[in-house]
């Protein structure tokens, strides 16, 4: 093989090394910030119920996770939404769905202190619906 061959060979595979490491220090940064986000919102992360049936609905169950360097609000359909926050204080947050509805969503304390309460307003509609934190 002659020599153009093998630098060609040499410049791919510095490529394809800088593509990997790139690719493994975006992973590994979108990890930090996934860990930081889980830690500030650590109170309110997990699953609450809402019960719907007042409504002539069901009880409807959401998940509020960490993913990708976002809070997420996620009823299982498939459709997650992310959830902005509403101010920098208090765990408040705006969040849309692909359906163009928004909603505000608040956490707030129960009688022990602990984060277990949220209530969902539905901005178009002017409901609002209260959860509980599933233990």
């Amino acid at each position: 093989m002659n020599n153009k061959f093998y630098k060609r060979l040499s410049v791919i595979a510095a490529v394809l090394l800088l593509m990997f490491s790139v690719a493994a220090s975006t992973t590994s940064a979108q990890e930090q910030s996934d860990d930081v986000l889980k830690k500030k919102y650590a109170p309110i992360l997990g699953e609450y119920e809402f019960d719907l049936t007042s409504m002539g609905g069901n009880v409807q169950i959401l998940n509020y996770y960490i993913q990708d360097g976002k809070l997420w609000a996620d009823s299982g359909d498939g459709d997650p939404a992310v959830m902005e926050p509403m101010n920098e204080e208090g765990f408040a947050f705006t969040a849309v769905s692909t359906q163009g509805q928004t909603f505000e969503i608040r956490f707030n304390k129960d009688d022990q202190g602990e984060y277990s309460l949220c209530k969902i307003l539905i901005v178009e509609m002017g409901m609002e619906v209260e959860g509980t934190k599933i233990k």
